[in-house]
């Protein structure tokens, strides 16, 4: 009889009953154990569905921020507006290249290209990111991502997310990041991209393969400030929208905030933004979620891709 017992209480683990479920941030913890060190920072993304808002892209971000603020308010979570034009939108153009029968995606690979904006016009030089993405955490962080001959960072990110029946996900992904001009980026194949991200070319596919892209015309705000417990200072909160066109209408939004530093010591951040996040969802799913929401865990670039879960 204990043996049955006991069977039942690890399926019913294993199958995430709420009651039960351990928080993310303990999961990650149990499962990374050494490799943790190699995270570098989290952030947690709530993806709103542009038919639930306004129409005005400023009015839009002022609705979802104003009732994130409320819902933030009961768990004692601080949110300030700045005083000088919160809502000033900052325009912004992420591409993301692959084949048309996204083979880069299939093994773990996206490629971005950022371009930013000053005083109304395309700035030089070009944000270039390679992750790794789409697997187990051991996979992803295995993912051999070194920029050739250029000046780089990387990072490696833990993603929170909501999931099936409102219950939080975490993925991870990988980046090298670096900066070219147009120039330097040549016709933009997979070669172009291979002389300084050099894993690229060993997928098994051809050098001179040409890659799709995949455009997403964005604006951002950073309305203000959020205090989370845990934290030695007060961190930016973000919100996008992305359209498919120049001056369209967004497909998608996103509500999100994020720090960076040592995984294993922001204990009390993890909890009080898991716990945000499901009461976000507790209290505006219905009111500003994407719809099928748990199929994008968050992620735009999925919605972008028509990759759902």
């Amino acid at each position: 009889m204990r043996k049955v017992l006991g069977l039942l209480l690890l399926f019913g683990l294993l199958a995430g009953i709420p009651a039960k479920a351990a928080e993310v941030y303990q999961q990650n913890l149990s499962q990374w154990k050494g490799q943790v060190k190699e995270i570098t920072g989290r952030e947690y993304k709530f993806l709103v569905d542009p038919e639930k808002v306004n129409a005005d892209v400023t009015k839009a971000f002022k609705e979802i921020w104003d009732q994130a603020k409320d819902v933030a308010a009961t768990l004692n979570i601080r949110m300030t507006e700045k005083k000088k034009d919160p809502f000033a939108l900052a325009p912004t153009i992420k591409t993301y290249f692959d084949t048309p029968d996204f083979a880069l995606w299939q093994k773990g690979f996206l490629i971005r290209v950022t371009t930013n904006y000053q005083r109304g016009y395309p700035a030089s030089p070009l944000r270039v990111s390679v992750k790794g993405i789409n697997g187990s955490f051991s996979k992803v962080l295995a993912t051999k991502l070194e920029a050739k001959g250029v000046k780089n960072s990387s990072n490696a990110e833990d993603n929170i997310g909501i999931g099936k029946d409102g219950q939080l996900v975490s993925y991870v992904d990988k980046a090298v990041n670096f900066t070219l001009t147009r120039g330097e980026l040549g016709q933009m194949n997979l070669a172009d991209f291979g002389a300084y991200v050099p894993e690229l070319l060993k997928l098994g596919l051809p050098a001179d393969t040409k890659l799709t892209a995949h455009v997403a015309y964005g604006v951002r705000c950073r309305p203000g400030l959020m205090e989370l417990p845990g934290l030695d200072k007060p961190l930016s909160v973000s919100m996008e929208a992305w359209s498919r066109t120049e001056g369209g209408a967004p497909f998608v939004y996103d509500f999100s905030f994020g720090y960076d530093g040592d995984f294993t010591k922001q204990i009390e951040a993890h909890k009080a933004g898991e716990k945000l996040m499901q009461t976000l969802y507790a209290q505006l799913g219905e009111k500003l979620a994407m719809k099928d929401v748990h199929k994008w865990i968050g992620s735009k670039v999925r919605v972008l891709l028509n990759k759902p879960l």
